[in-house]
């Protein structure tokens, strides 16, 4: 319903992804193909959202985008549930309804605007590979993590803080993991490098400050993006991130790298809003001792007000409220308070081993009661059990 809301007049910036993709596609094309981010530094998106929108060149325009904007609106839900299904495996419990319907109600809506109103593929890509990426590290699978945290960065360049998430992985696979990221983002970059030098220059591609921008609270007065800028939003939520990691608090790293980037962005459209909420939600969630989504409603609230009081409050009041309440989020992660999340669990496979001790009972000496333990049995199959109870409390 939400997105339905939102698509009214929606698609606002499908436009570039549809210029892209007709760009990487005719590479006979002057400034087109592998010349594209070099011709057409506009284009701050990442090669993998690009031939994400390639099917949509052979469907009517109008076709196109709202097929984009009802896709990005469920893979919200789909986020949210990958979230919950995480956490289940991370406590081995159900998620409190409390906890998944406070979160629901708050970011889903809030998701519209990435999804529906501005259906900025991109964005949306990088956050839903940084949740894939979460929950490959919960499952203990560290190529689907490592090939999703590429991912993230192939969609969408910020989003390479989030590499920071393999040091969340045992010593032993995490060289392996690093190399396999390291080797799919440049396997997709550095094409269009090779092919035109002038892609390096793409990060120095400036836009307008905008008046309420953090970064004029920062004392950033260049009517322009500064040239330190791109990198210094990588580097600082890369940073915070790895303190979180360092903490036990892994599941706080997207939300370090999403809230460096509204910290130091020369912009403020809405749709960085979204990945702010679904960031603030992973935290929430996968935190297995939490019960209320407290990151996700202080956030959604500074978003309301923020775009309640839009056109009543000065800029200047706007730009000091959003760097607080970034400089406060990268604080709050750099150095928590509290009892931090607990470690990734060693990979299991759910449910292997009861029924192994279930059955291992009755196999043993089936005529003695279907292994009821009030029935007395031999004492070489009460050692058995015995024996196969202390080893999988090892295990």
């Amino acid at each position: 319903m939400w997105a339905a809301w939102d698509a009214r007049g929606g698609g606002y910036s499908w436009h570039y992804f549809q210029d892209g993709a007709w760009l990487l596609t005719h590479p006979g094309v002057p400034g087109a193909g592998l010349h594209l981010y070099a011709t057409h530094p506009q284009l701050q998106i990442g090669p993998l959202a690009l031939l994400v929108a390639i099917p949509g060149q052979w469907l009517p325009t109008e076709i196109a985008r709202l097929l984009a904007e009802a896709g990005l609106a469920v893979l919200g839900l789909a986020m949210l549930r990958t979230l919950e299904r995480t956490r289940a495996h991370l406590t081995g419990r159900p998620v409190p309804m409390s906890l998944l319907l406070g979160v629901g109600a708050v970011a889903v809506p809030v998701w519209g605007q990435v999804a529906t109103h501005y259906t900025h593929l991109d964005d949306a890509l990088a956050m839903a590979f940084a949740v894939v990426a979460l929950r490959a590290l919960v499952a203990r699978r560290p190529l689907l993590l490592a090939l999703a945290l590429a991912a993230a960065a192939d969609a969408k360049p910020w989003a390479l803080g989030f590499a920071v998430l393999l040091v969340a992985l045992p010593a032993g696979q995490r060289r392996r993991a690093a190399l396999v990221t390291a080797t799919a983002v440049a396997a997709v970059w550095l094409p269009f490098m090779i092919a035109d030098p002038q892609t390096l220059l793409i990060g120095r591609f400036t836009i307008d400050t905008a008046a309420d921008s953090a970064l004029r609270a920062l004392g950033v007065t260049d009517p322009a993006t500064p040239p330190w800028d791109r990198p210094a939003q990588v580097i600082v939520g890369a940073v915070i991130g790895l303190l979180g990691v360092r903490r036990g608090g892994w599941p706080l790293v997207p939300l370090a790298v999403v809230a460096a980037r509204m910290l130091l962005d020369p912009q403020t459209y809405p749709y960085y809003s979204s990945g702010l909420l679904i960031a603030a939600a992973a935290a929430d969630l996968l935190h297995p001792r939490r019960a209320l989504p407290l990151w996700t409603f202080a956030l959604a609230a500074w978003v309301s007000l923020d775009a309640v009081t839009s056109s009543a409050l000065p800029p200047a009041v706007h730009s000091v409220a959003r760097a607080v309440v970034c400089l406060t989020t990268l604080l709050a992660i750099g150095w928590p308070t509290g009892d931090p999340p607990s470690s990734v669990p060693p990979r299991r496979k759910p449910g292997h081993f009861s029924r192994a001790a279930a059955a291992a009972p009755q196999a043993a000496h089936p005529e003695s009661g279907a292994g009821d333990p009030a029935v007395d049995t031999q004492p070489t199959t009460r050692t058995a059990q015995a024996q196969h109870s202390t080893h999988q409390a090892s295990r």
